[in-house]
């Protein structure tokens, strides 16, 4: 029985994962050769050699004996790469993240008459990262630049975090290739000037993934829940990560032998969940206390997303049309029951509904990632052959992490039962994306979560590869010492 139900349990995850990643694999190479960036043979050109580059960079990480020196070079490359990057695009605050940012500086005046606007009416939960933003403005100025650099410090934090997360199981090189992959990889760079709260609440919630990996002791995952919690004050991701321990958890208990320790499954993730609920309660009620905030930092306007996520016309992106309907009605139940029949009504015709999220999912998984346009913003200009190229590389990297990602679905090591965690995570996120609002930009939390599987993946190939040729070389010496 006990082997049926390991034998089920790791189908059920094999077949979710490399289903995902063949699909994202497949149309993400099919966008790219279509998209017109460049020339199919220039293309054909740039690939090869990129891949090239690629693999000589992490084969020499193999080289690299010293953990200090490794971290220097790779570190202080990515540190140049992005100054540079915001010395040539400075990027401006725009959109909704320029919203934020202006509600801080008021913040730092004590003005909050921010507070009435309908955006931070509708979503409060943005204010968390606003008043972030307000305490680095009224620490070192209004200078942008200084948030900007904090993005930088804030990748240099998620790849270092990605690298113990995957040192708790392999060996240095698989951490070193998460390390170096999560700092050069394109749209992370693109977003370097961007003002969003995305770098800040990733690094929360993966350190909070890390610690709850690394330690049993409950001090440790209550710890986990209340950097969780910080996380989801700053993006509402929260809820979908809890969901994923306690699933895991389960997991964990059905894969193990004996299946005695339910209650010490049980009682890790209720620590953990029990913390990080607490450390919502305790910040809500300081914010309301304060009047920095008159509701908790939530959603008052649940159905939103789904209306959003479920439009057909506009394949679950952003629709003016929707806009116009639901304001019809200000926040509160008439608007909420208005957005609960539109949702009703989209999810009647089954095969429609079908259709709509196999294209959803390919416009959120394999079509250009957005990020080089949020870099962009409206005051930087650029000619449209270096965006081209740009979006070219960003396509290519990104095939190279889903492609690997996909070759460690396969060879995954069975022992490393806390892996189920990402597995989770990323089944998770994808399966949201069916039905809420999407853009391509909302890939950037789970990325870390790909690229530790393209790190295991690689080093999987790298050391199959070794190997052969370590026992070729074998063979070839006792050939001629026979003779």
């Amino acid at each position: 029985m006990q082997k049926f139900m390991n034998g089920f349990v790791k189908g059920v995850y094999t077949v979710l994962l490399v289903s995902i990643f063949a699909f994202i694999t497949y149309y993400s190479i099919s966008n790219l050769v279509t998209g017109n960036y460049l020339s199919n043979s220039k293309l054909m050109i740039v690939a090869i050699v990129f891949y090239i580059l690629i693999i000589l960079a992490l084969v020499l990480l193999t080289k690299i004996t010293s953990k200090k020196i490794f971290f220097m070079i790779v570190t202080g490359m990515a540190i140049l790469v992005r100054i540079g990057w915001l010395i040539k695009v400075p990027t401006a605050p725009s959109s909704d993240f320029q919203m934020m940012h202006h509600a801080a500086i008021l913040a730092t005046q004590g003005d909050l008459s921010f507070l009435k606007e309908s955006y931070f009416q509708s979503w409060p939960y943005q204010l968390g990262f606003v008043y972030f933003q307000a305490l680095i403005i009224k620490i070192f100025g209004q200078n942008v630049l200084i948030l900007q650099i904090i993005n930088i410090l804030l990748n240099c934090g998620i790849a270092f975090v990605g690298y113990k997360i995957i040192n708790l199981h392999f060996k240095e090189i698989t951490g070193r290739i998460v390390y170096t992959l999560l700092l050069f990889y394109p749209a992370y760079i693109y977003m370097t000037g961007v003002l969003t709260n995305q770098f800040l609440a990733t690094f929360l919630i993966y350190l909070a993934i890390y610690l709850y990996l690394k330690h049993d002791q409950l001090w440790v995952k209550a710890t986990a829940g209340v950097l969780l919690a910080l996380g989801n004050m700053m993006r509402p991701l929260g809820i979908l990560l809890i969901i994923a321990l306690v699933c895991f958890e389960i997991t964990k208990w059905l894969l193990a032998p004996d299946r005695k320790n339910i209650l010490k499954s049980l009682g890790r993730v209720t620590t953990s969940v029990l913390a990080y609920f607490l450390m919502l309660f305790l910040v809500n009620s300081a914010l309301q206390v304060t009047h920095l905030s008159e509701y908790p930092l939530e959603n008052r306007n649940p159905t939103w997303k789904f209306v959003l996520g479920l439009n057909d016309e506009t394949v679950g992106s952003y629709s003016a049309t929707d806009l116009s309907l639901m304001d019809r009605y200000p926040l509160g139940a008439k608007r909420d029951k208005l957005g609960k029949e539109i949702i009703k009504e989209r999810i009647q015709d089954k095969p429609k509904l079908v259709n709509l999220m196999f294209n959803k999912s390919k416009k959120m998984w394999t079509a250009r990632d957005d990020a080089l346009m949020w870099g962009m913003a409206d005051n930087v200009k650029l000619s449209l052959k270096i965006k081209n190229w740009l979006n070219a590389v960003q396509f290519l990297f990104y095939i190279f992490i889903v492609a690997n990602a996909l070759l460690a679905v396969f060879k995954w090591r069975e022992t490393w039962t806390d892996g189920y965690l990402l597995k989770l995570m990323i089944i998770g996120y994808f399966m949201v994306h069916l039905l809420i609002e999407i853009q391509s930009r909302y890939r950037f939390f789970i990325v870390p979560a790909f690229i530790m599987l393209t790190a295991i993946g690689w080093v999987t190939v790298y050391e199959k590869i070794h190997s052969r040729q370590a026992n070729d070389k074998k063979t070839l010496k006792e050939d001629i010492v026979i003779r």
